[in-house]
């Protein structure tokens, strides 16, 4: 019988939506190849409350990540995590703080702020809502509605990107290379104007692969981060890139994600 593997538990705490906390916390477990269950806890917006999810998170061995507007709630938050042992990690407090003292004014504390009823806030909601669902090549049969198709061979940064170009409002898509396998019929009937290839070195790739590796406990020996191997899968990716229809290419190499986005956006004309 085979035995379950077990998930680790992230609490998307908020007293807004919990949106943020959620998608971010499903990008950033992406990187790692460990099950996890991602457990949003909308509108905690009461000491009561913050005192229930730290003890959930405690009694499960789980970690919060959380966006708190109110200051008062997040450092209660932090204070009762340490008390507990339990791994919180604050996504709107540095935030906050850096603007007030970028700004030379305080925020407001109320919780749900940035979410107000706009049409900007539904097409960014329903944008990320795609990207999550569109990630790693799911969701093929509805890839026409995307605005942008990433491509790429595996640590490009497909996922991370494809975040951020989400809370930007745009749907996006992103369809892994693998070597030697065709690409997905559904791709090939895509409109090539919405696509976009990335690459990257291949002493850069060995590098991010082999840390990979050392991450899962697994040998550097292994031919996923070899440099033949590597240099092998870019090849491959833009060969296909050219089969494609001379899908544009962004190097991402030594760049951070939004300068990256800020490329794609330029050559594809948004």
């Amino acid at each position: 019988m085979p035995v379950e593997t077990p998930k680790y538990l992230i609490y998307a705490v908020s007293d807004a939506t919990g949106q943020l906390a959620a998608s971010l916390s499903f990008a950033a477990a992406r990187q790692f190849n460990v099950g996890t269950s991602i457990q949003r806890r909308p509108r905690t917006s009461s000491p009561e409350k913050i005192t229930d999810v730290v003890r959930e998170a405690r009694d499960s061995n789980g970690l919060i990540v959380f966006t708190l507007v109110s200051d008062e709630l997040r450092q209660l938050l932090l204070k009762l995590s340490a008390e507990a042992r339990v791994t919180a990690i604050d996504i709107m407090g540095p935030l906050l703080e850096n603007l007030a003292r970028h700004l030379q004014s305080a925020p407001s504390d109320q919780p749900g702020l940035q979410y107000r009823l706009t049409a900007e806030y539904y097409r960014r909601n329903e944008a990320v809502e795609f990207t999550v669902k569109h990630d790693d090549s799911l969701g093929l049969d509805s890839l026409p509605q995307a605005d942008i198709i990433l491509l790429g061979i595996s640590r490009t940064s497909k996922t991370p990107l494809s975040i951020y170009l989400a809370y930007r409002g745009f749907k996006v898509a992103n369809v892994p290379i693998v070597d030697g396998v065709p690409p997905p019929r559904e791709l090939r009937q895509a409109d090539t104007k919405k696509m976009v290839g990335l690459t990257i070195l291949p002493e850069k790739l060995v590098e991010l692969r082999g840390s990979r590796l050392t991450r899962m406990g697994k040998a550097l020996s292994e031919e996923y981060a070899s440099p033949q191997k590597v240099r092998q899968e870019l090849a491959y990716a833009h060969q296909l890139f050219k089969e494609l229809g001379n899908v544009p290419v962004i190097d991402v190499t030594y760049k951070a994600i939004e300068e990256v986005a800020s490329e794609v956006l330029t050559v594809l004309g948004r």
